[in-house]
Protein backbone atom coordinates (compact mmCIF):
# COMPACT_ATOMS: atom_id res chain seq x y z
CA UNK A 1 0.00 0.00 0.00
CA UNK A 2 1.13 3.33 -1.17
CA UNK A 3 0.27 6.90 0.80
CA UNK A 4 0.12 9.98 -1.35
CA UNK A 5 0.04 13.41 0.50
CA UNK A 6 -2.01 16.56 -1.25
CA UNK A 7 -2.13 19.99 -0.60
CA UNK A 8 -4.65 19.56 2.51
CA UNK A 9 -3.30 18.82 6.10
CA UNK A 10 -4.64 15.40 7.03
CA UNK A 11 -6.42 14.63 3.43
CA UNK A 12 -4.52 11.53 1.98
CA UNK A 13 -4.71 9.08 -0.81
CA UNK A 14 -3.98 5.55 -0.23
CA UNK A 15 -3.05 3.15 -3.10
CA UNK A 16 -3.67 -0.14 -2.48
CA UNK A 17 -2.39 -2.99 -4.42
CA UNK A 18 -4.96 -5.93 -6.16
CA UNK A 19 -3.71 -9.50 -6.02
CA UNK A 20 -5.42 -11.11 -9.05
CA UNK A 21 -5.41 -14.89 -9.94
CA UNK A 22 -7.60 -17.05 -12.25
CA UNK A 23 -10.36 -16.92 -8.76
CA UNK A 24 -10.51 -13.39 -9.13
CA UNK A 25 -8.62 -10.61 -6.59
CA UNK A 26 -7.96 -9.30 -3.83
CA UNK A 27 -7.24 -6.35 -2.28
CA UNK A 28 -6.42 -5.46 1.22
CA UNK A 29 -8.87 -2.38 1.73
CA UNK A 30 -7.35 -0.32 4.75
CA UNK A 31 -4.34 -0.60 7.46
CA UNK A 32 -5.21 1.00 11.21
CA UNK A 33 -1.05 0.58 11.10
CA UNK A 34 -0.69 3.28 7.84
CA UNK A 35 -3.19 5.39 9.54
CA UNK A 36 -2.20 4.97 12.86
CA UNK A 37 -5.23 5.61 14.02
CA UNK A 38 -8.14 3.27 15.17
CA UNK A 39 -11.24 2.71 13.05
CA UNK A 40 -14.40 2.77 14.92
CA UNK A 41 -17.00 1.93 12.28
CA UNK A 42 -16.98 1.24 8.63
CA UNK A 43 -19.71 1.46 6.11
CA UNK A 44 -20.66 0.22 2.55
CA UNK A 45 -22.68 2.35 0.09
CA UNK A 46 -23.42 0.98 -3.57
CA UNK A 47 -24.90 3.79 -5.75
CA UNK A 48 -26.09 3.33 -9.43
CA UNK A 49 -24.47 5.48 -12.36
CA UNK A 50 -25.27 9.13 -12.42
CA UNK A 51 -26.00 9.00 -8.44
CA UNK A 52 -24.69 12.47 -6.34
CA UNK A 53 -23.92 11.75 -3.11
CA UNK A 54 -23.85 15.23 -0.70
CA UNK A 55 -21.20 16.47 1.59
CA UNK A 56 -20.84 15.16 4.85
CA UNK A 57 -19.55 17.54 7.69
CA UNK A 58 -19.50 16.81 11.16
CA UNK A 59 -18.56 19.94 13.88
CA UNK A 60 -18.68 18.32 16.93
CA UNK A 61 -18.08 14.42 16.43
CA UNK A 62 -15.70 14.54 13.63
CA UNK A 63 -15.38 11.47 11.27
CA UNK A 64 -12.75 10.29 9.03
CA UNK A 65 -13.89 9.15 5.91
CA UNK A 66 -12.24 5.91 3.43
CA UNK A 67 -13.47 5.61 -0.04
CA UNK A 68 -13.04 2.65 -1.55
CA UNK A 69 -14.24 2.03 -5.26
CA UNK A 70 -14.78 -1.55 -5.93
CA UNK A 71 -16.30 -1.63 -9.18
CA UNK A 72 -16.48 1.23 -11.96
CA UNK A 73 -14.93 4.81 -10.93
CA UNK A 74 -16.39 7.79 -8.95
CA UNK A 75 -15.69 11.37 -8.64
CA UNK A 76 -14.51 12.21 -5.02
CA UNK A 77 -14.01 15.56 -3.79
CA UNK A 78 -13.14 17.18 0.08
CA UNK A 79 -13.81 20.64 0.92
CA UNK A 80 -11.72 22.18 3.23
CA UNK A 81 -14.17 23.86 5.74
CA UNK A 82 -11.85 24.14 8.90
CA UNK A 83 -11.85 28.36 8.87
CA UNK A 84 -8.34 28.61 10.71
CA UNK A 85 -6.58 26.16 7.33
CA UNK A 86 -4.67 27.27 4.76
CA UNK A 87 -6.57 25.47 2.17
CA UNK A 88 -9.89 27.03 3.93
CA UNK A 89 -12.55 27.01 1.12
CA UNK A 90 -10.74 24.87 -1.20
CA UNK A 91 -12.19 21.86 -2.47
CA UNK A 92 -10.01 18.54 -3.89
CA UNK A 93 -10.99 16.48 -6.21
CA UNK A 94 -9.84 13.20 -7.61
CA UNK A 95 -11.22 10.16 -9.82
CA UNK A 96 -10.96 6.78 -7.64
CA UNK A 97 -11.52 3.75 -9.92
CA UNK A 98 -11.14 -0.15 -9.47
Amino acid sequence: MKIYNTKFKDLIILKSKNFEDSRGLLREVILEKFLKKKLIFSLISKSKKHVLRGLHMQTKKMQGKYVSVIKGKVLDVAVDCRKKSKTFGKHYKIILSE
